[in-house]
């Protein structure tokens, strides 16, 4: 009996140890993922074309669809287009019927180390890839030991969750080849709506749409005042703030009350009525009017600036500070033409989110319902180019790394930090 229970505490110790041993073995004084590298014009331009390729809009029921996406464009995608990756670094490659992946995360300040580390190694398996092997910074465990778990995992998600169950079905190949990985689908709209909306439970809970609705249901009754002819930003964010300030006397946290507001802003300026995102705007409620809100006396610095914000809000600065650049490079072929006045009302939306969501939201809140004017967040728009069709840019720039680029972009940083809501500077960076 003695024996039994010796053992059975040995077991309870290895199963209860493990993976504190193989967490504690991840976090390391230095990055596994060194550089987060950069996006290059053509880049931007290359995903937006992915994007057009596969537009849902374009795909029927049934359809089955290839695409063959290089490791270049993965790891750009990973690194500038996941959700609140500014203090995560990834890294790809890809060889026949092989995937490595390098993952690295900042971490707070801590006596054990800067950086959590993360491997693994996949290898082809049929039509799928399989996992060959986990890394925990420089400790190496064999994918057979995790094995049992995933197909476990598997198990559980096939049958609790029918929209886990219909996309490995709809997923007919998942291909490692040289600097490219090729997979083929089944698309269906019907299971697009489904994750959606499951995506849309999990990312916001039931408190946070509730929350959403509110501020929605605020800019709805300001629209009633508001429509009509150009009016400042300016005039909106201030009963926004006011509101958020309110609440938060009432027990609201600053933070997600902020959030909340750049939310609902980002969905009324876009013209979402915003039924899928927050619970109580449906047909029965009030839908916010069209607005011509400008700043800088231009609405569509407006819509740059509060879209942004939003993003930001919702997925980092990371992403949205991606999407503005790939909006840019899009219109320079065939559109309006590069503009860095727009790409500094992307930034100061993004700013506005950052300090709005950070240690200092309380006195954000503050400060825009008492707010003087548009200067206090939206910098000034002199001697910023605009227009830039594709040859005139390359021309002048050649790239959205070059020094010269590097000039317009520094000086948009220096407009943002500058203005009063920023000061001393804008969030935090990597340690």
């Amino acid at each position: 009996m003695t024996r039994l229970l010796l053992f059975l505490f040995a077991l309870l110790l290895i199963v209860l140890g493990t993976p504190v041993f193989l967490l504690a073995a991840a976090v390391q004084t230095q990055p596994l993922v060194s550089e987060r590298g950069s996006m290059a014009y053509d880049d931007a331009g290359r995903i937006k074309s992915l994007l057009k390729q596969h537009d849902p809009r374009k795909l029927q029921d049934g359809q089955v669809q290839g695409l063959v996406i290089s490791a270049d464009d993965l790891n750009l995608l990973l690194n500038t287009a996941v959700p609140y990756g500014e203090r995560q670094r990834w890294q790809l490659a890809l060889l026949e019927g092989q995937a490595d992946i390098n993952f690295t995360l900042a971490l707070p300040a801590n006596p054990m180390g800067e950086y959590l580390n993360l491997s693994a190694r996949l290898e082809q398996d049929g039509n799928r890839l399989k996992l060959g092997q986990l890394g925990f910074g420089d400790r190496r465990i064999p994918g057979w030991l995790f094995n049992p778990f995933i197909t476990l995992a598997d198990r559980h998600l096939r049958q609790h969750y029918a929209e886990y169950d219909d996309l490995m079905s709809a997923l007919q190949m998942v291909q490692a080849q040289p600097e490219s990985l090729r997979i083929v689908y089944e698309w269906q709209s019907d299971l697009a709506q489904r994750i959606q909306s499951r995506g849309q439970g999990i990312l916001l809970p039931e408190e946070d749409r509730q929350r959403i609705g509110i501020y929605y249901d605020e800019i709805a009754n300001q629209s009633r005042e508001l429509a009509g002819s150009p009016v400042s930003l300016n005039r909106l964010l201030q009963p926004l703030f006011e509101l958020a300030a309110q609440r938060c006397a009432s027990g609201g946290v600053p933070e997600l009350e902020n959030r909340a507001l750049l939310l609902a802003l980002g969905l009324a300026i876009s013209g979402s009525s915003g039924r899928q995102l927050a619970t109580g705007i449906d047909s029965a409620r009030q839908r916010a009017l069209p607005m011509r809100l400008t700043l800088q006396g231009r609405d569509d610095l407006a819509k740059h600036f509060a879209i942004s914000a939003a993003l930001a809000a919702a997925g980092g600065s990371a992403l949205a500070d991606a999407i503005g650049v790939i909006k840019e490079v899009d219109d320079s072929r065939g559109g309006s033409g590069f503009s860095f006045a727009d790409l500094l009302a992307d930034r100061a939306g993004v700013a506005l989110a950052d300090a709005a969501m950070g240690p200092a939201a309380a006195a954000i809140q503050e400060r825009m319902r008492n707010s003087a004017g548009e200067s206090v967040y939206m910098p000034g728009l002199s001697r910023l180019p605009e227009g830039l069709m594709e040859l005139e840019f390359k021309a002048a720039y050649e790239d959205l790394d070059s020094a010269t680029y590097a000039l317009v972009d520094t000086e948009i940083e220096r407009r943002i930090v500058n203005c009063p809501l920023y000061r001393p500077g804008l969030g935090q960076g990597w340690p």
